[in-house]
This record gives C-alpha cells, structure tokens and sequence, in this order.
C-alpha cells in the first residue's frame, strides 16, 4: 500500500499495543472490565512467549476486537456497493493484517505503564479512555488512547480506537477510499493481499 498506510497500520497498532503494560483503574465499569482483563491476558501470554501462546494471543485479541464492526465503518459508504462475497473477503483480510500488525508490535511495547482514565457512554456506545506512559523514558510524553467498545449478545468488544484523538477506523476509511475511487474495489483487496504476502504489516 502507500507509504501513508504503512504508516497508519504501523502506528495505529504500535499506539493500541502500549496498552499492555501493568495498568492502574480509575474507575472501573463493564466496558473497562474488558478491555482490562484481555489486556492482562496478553500480556500474560507475551511474558510466557513460545508459538502456542502467540496463537493464544491472537485469539484473544480476536475476542476483544468487532472484526466485523470494523471491516464495515473503515469502507464506509463503500461498504453498501460491495456484494456479499467482496465483504467476506474484504473482512478476512482485514482481520489478518489486524492481528499480524498487532502481533508485531507487541514486543515493542512492554515498557508502558496504562492508566484508566474514565468510562463514559456515546450514544450507544462505551468509551474507555486511558493514558500509556513510558517506564523507560520519563521525558517521553504519554500517550491518550480511547478504545469504543459496544455491547453485542452480552459481549463488549472495541469497535474503533482513537489515539491522541486520531480515529483508526477514520484513518482507514480515508485511506480505503481513495483507493477504491482512484483504482477500484480490486486494487485495494490486492494491495491487502500483497502486504501479508509481504509481510509488510
């Protein structure tokens, strides 16, 4: 993809990883439950290391993440023009450029110490803001990051992460967009597969 989205991908992950540090509670609420527990899990997994417990740690950042949710807002108004099989395909391989990034940058992130900040509702959604701070680095500003979570069948998963006020889906959904309109539907889901043939994530 451009080098812009290498940068989105990188950076959008990068900052969503930092939250796997020993964390402090604000205040605590069922959406911060979540997001809590899966965040000690993995980082649970990672101290562990090995390649059963990297499947693991894919698997619960799978719980913790709308897939689905995601895949849908980052097309946007393109999202109703796709047939049926396009969303599918589209969805898969978004997942797994989700999860290979995430999976990347999590070793380069547990220097970070995250505290919850608060839980608020918009509209139906939860948002759950927190703030990463370097262990290592005192002179390093924190970082804001807010996760979106909604409740789905009694389960809350993130639906959108905003970091120093930068959406994710946002920064997708630009980025999607143009390519579809420049060079179509194809060229995006060919550009997606090029990446994880690359491993370029």
């Amino acid at each position: 993809m451009t080098r812009r989205m290498n940068h989105l991908f990188a950076a959008a992950f990068s900052l969503l990883a930092l939250t796997l540090g020993p964390v402090g509670l604000a205040s605590a609420g069922p959406a911060t439950d979540v997001v809590k527990a899966k965040q000690t899990a993995l980082f649970d997994l990672l101290k562990k290391g090995g390649v059963e417990n990297q499947k693991k740690v894919g698997a619960v950042f799978d719980e913790m993440l709308d897939y689905s949710a995601l895949a849908e807002a980052s097309l946007g108004s393109e999202w109703a023009a796709r047939t049926d099989a396009e969303k599918q395909q589209f969805s898969e391989l978004l997942k797994q450029l989700v999860r290979k990034a995430y999976e990347r940058n999590l070793k380069k992130t547990l220097d970070f110490n995250v505290e919850y900040l608060s839980e608020t509702a918009s509209g139906s959604a939860i948002i759950v803001k927190t703030k990463a701070a370097s262990r290592k680095d005192a002179r390093e500003e924190p970082v804001e990051i807010a996760f979106k979570l909604s409740e789905k069948g009694g389960v809350w998963r993130v639906q959108d992460i905003v970091t120093e006020g930068v959406s994710l889906v946002g920064s997708y959904r630009a980025q999607f967009t143009k390519i579809i309109k420049k060079d179509g539907f194809p060229a995006l889901i060919q550009k997606m597969k090029d990446k994880l043939a690359k491993g370029d994530v």
